[in-house]
């Protein structure tokens, strides 16, 4: 999501910062030996196309969080590392990641988890997130929960990386795609060992692959 607001924000800068440059000095005129005026026609002009781009950026950019599972996951990971750095309270997790889940999601046992381990704040953490493991591929991953296949990409699976600078853990998430609310969660628990093994090959490297970082 991090890269992604930094993609739109600079087709933003690159769209309207020649809109206005270029026009600039058409927005007014001095006559000569006159005083200069502004051509609100002009200035009107340049504004609404202003509000145009961005509001359709704007737009687009929603629409790509909301459907890019990666981004869909890194925004619910975010408040899972929010929470370990002490930024936001339990109770405040689970009310911001309630949207996110889905109706029936599977979610008590981290629920757990975290609630026993508050209280032990982490100054800053970081995570990696695997690709998606699709429907046909839930064969080969060990001791994947019995879900209904919706469709050839619907649900995934994918696990994250999470590293407290005191131990890295692995944890797992179940996505199920809904055209009304996007992609939301219905599954999440610390990995077993089986499948944290196994998601290495669907993870970045620890040394060259994409972390994203959480301080408090």
């Amino acid at each position: 999501m991090q890269t992604a607001k930094m993609i739109y924000l600079a087709m933003l800068i690159l769209l309207i910062v020649p809109l206005i440059g270029f026009n600039i000095k058409r927005m007014s005129v001095k006559p000569l030996g006159g005083v200069r005026r502004i051509k609100w026609g002009i200035v009107i002009v340049i504004a609404v196309l202003t509000i145009f781009i961005s509001g359709f950026l704007f737009a687009a950019y929603k629409i790509t969080v909301g459907t890019r599972y990666e981004l869909a996951a890194e925004r619910y990971i975010d408040l899972h590392a929010e929470y370990v750095t002490g930024q936001i309270t339990y109770d405040e997790y689970i009310t911001k990641t309630a949207p996110m889940r889905t109706a029936d999601a599977d979610t008590s046992a981290l629920k757990e988890q975290l609630a026993a381990a508050g209280g032990t704040t982490k100054k800053a953490v970081r995570f990696q997130i695997s690709s998606w493991i699709i429907p046909k591929y839930f064969s080969g991953f060990p001791s994947l929960p019995a879900v209904d296949v919706l469709g050839k990409e619907n649900p995934v699976f994918l696990v994250y990386r999470f590293d407290d600078a005191s131990v890295v853990s692995y944890y797992l998430i179940e996505m199920v795609w809904n055209d009304a609310g996007g992609w939301k969660i219905a599954y999440h628990i610390k990995a077993s060992a089986a499948q944290a093994k196994k998601a290495e090959n669907n993870l970045p490297t620890v040394k060259n692959g994409k972390w994203f970082y959480i301080s408090g």
